[in-house]
């Protein structure tokens, strides 16, 4: 029986992830049936030796070697690493130093962007003496839309150091203002971002990402240079106290209350209509509900489906039920209304009764 359900990301789900895991049972079944999946590029410019080596599983990496895969194919997890790299930057970068070894034995490639992301700043010097227009070089990304030369590849781990030398070589990051920006903010470089400001960037031709800027310093520096969208600017209809709040990021409390000190709306919407409490409900995040409520989140808000964040979290197909449980009687002893139906008429206690364990969330329902 195979593996495959058919499905695009059935390279992604099955295939990188078993490698990622070090799963050769399962790699050789998918192997077996794609072979050309050895050397298939998926999301973000992942492949299965990528994958493999940035989880530093060692004996896979070496087994996809030699059955031939690309020991050069750049690939990233956006969100932790910004720009594409290496397997061997990948492996180098996450300390797994067995796996790097191998790689480098291999006669695994190294350029100034590897070297500059890894933080190495006599490599990188020495790639400048030799040519000093690696400066400005760029690399190509999987992500056609975001260029990236040598400057991204050291402001993504935050080398300030080796910004500093490429300035002075002549790196010029006023073509990049957008991404730079941004990497400065997720960063939280203030200083990283200051220098490149001095370097000519214009901060205005970016714009505040949705996960939000919580540091007054960072603020601060672009309000001093005419750029201020306000703390609840919603980049893709997602404001950063809503966005911070889904279940997709983590459940940093100190993040969204980070975002409220620095003057977030408790209460401001998503397109669609979800206010905060809506999605850390639905993700039962305990403690960020019970921040929202203490700072006046309205407790039967409603979305554009006429649900409140308490029908929402019943609806939630989160595994931890208790944590569900802990949200829903949180809502509900903040004064939620069980009965509040929305447009189609299906109300929290509809919702609770219908569950296959009814009797557990009507239970819930009831005021302490």
């Amino acid at each position: 029986m195979s593996l495959l359900t058919g499905n695009a990301s059935d390279f992604l789900k099955i295939g990188v992830a078993a490698a990622g895991r070090g799963d050769f049972d399962t790699l050789r079944a998918v192997l077996a049936e794609r072979p050309q999946w050895l050397y298939r590029v998926g999301s973000h410019g992942r492949t299965m030796l990528w994958e493999a080596a940035y989880r530093g599983r060692l004996e896979m990496v070496e087994y996809l070697a030699d059955l031939g895969a690309d020991i050069d194919a750049c690939g990233c997890h956006f969100t932790p690493l910004l720009v594409d790299i290496s397997p061997y930057c990948a492996a180098r970068h996450r300390k797994h130093h067995a796996v790097a070894e191998f790689l480098s034995a291999r006669g695994a490639a190294t350029d100034i962007h590897t070297a500059a992301y890894l933080g190495d700043i006599e490599a990188v010097r020495e790639y400048l003496d030799h040519n000093p227009a690696l400066a400005c070089a760029e690399k190509p990304q999987n992500d056609v839309n975001v260029p990236a030369a040598t400057l991204h590849y050291a402001v993504a781990p935050g080398h300030a150091d080796i910004v500093a030398l490429l300035l002075d070589h002549g790196a010029d990051p006023r073509p990049y203002g957008y991404y730079l920006v941004r990497f400065c903010i997720w960063r939280d470089r203030v200083d990283i971002l200051e220098s490149l400001i001095v370097a000519g960037l214009d901060p205005s031709t970016s714009e505040p990402p949705r996960s939000g800027i919580a540091n007054p310093a960072m603020v601060e520096l672009l309000k001093a240079h005419g750029v201020d969208h306000g703390p609840d600017h919603a980049e893709g209809g997602w404001p950063p106290i809503v966005f911070q709040s889904r279940g997709d990021r983590g459940g940093s409390v100190d993040r969204v209350h980070a975002l409220i000190e620095a003057g977030a709306d408790v209460n401001v919407r998503n397109y669609k209509g979800q206010s905060a409490l809506h999605c850390a409900a639905k993700a039962g995040f305990v403690d960020i509900v019970a921040l929202l409520l203490g700072h006046g989140a309205e407790v039967d808000a409603r979305d554009r489906q006429g649900e409140t964040p308490l029908g929402t979290a019943l609806r939630s197909t989160v595994k931890d039920k208790a944590r569900l449980l802990k949200v829903i009687r949180a809502i509900v002893n903040a004064g939620a209304d069980s009965d509040r139906a929305d447009h189609k008429g299906r109300s929290p206690r509809d919702i609770a009764g219908a569950k296959t364990d009814a009797r557990v969330w009507v239970d819930a329902l009831r005021v302490d």
